[in-house]
């Protein structure tokens, strides 16, 4: 995930759980450039679930997950960042990302060549 699309969903989406479509979306500013992006999804007796969070944080342009905890999916996921896991953790987290972006039509920045 670019810098680039975190700055774009901060500027649309907030710390307060917000509801679109079939979920609830939210980012919090936890500071030092460390950042909670979760989508959640309604739960038994009023509860939400992660469907995931992820934390992250900024090195330079590039955003990092540190941690992501998705309570849905059958085994539930619990990762923390490591080399055996960072590339199925990047992963989850350009999903979220693309997730974010797709459900109010933002523009992501376009990881090819300058045309």
């Amino acid at each position: 995930m670019e810098k680039k699309d975190l700055e774009l969903i901060l500027a649309n989406f907030g710390p307060e759980k917000e509801f679109i479509g079939d979920g609830y979306f939210r980012i919090r500013d936890k500071g030092n450039e460390h950042y909670e992006i979760a989508y959640l999804v309604s739960a038994c007796c009023g509860t939400t679930n992660y469907y995931p969070q992820i934390a992250v944080h900024v090195e330079g342009d590039k955003v990092v997950p540190d941690s992501v905890l998705d309570l849905v999916s059958n085994p539930a996921k619990m990762l923390s960042y490591s080399p055996e896991t960072s590339a199925v953790m990047e992963e989850e987290l350009d999903k979220l990302c693309q997730k974010f972006l797709d459900i109010k039509n933002l523009k992501a920045t376009n990881g090819g060549t300058p045309d």
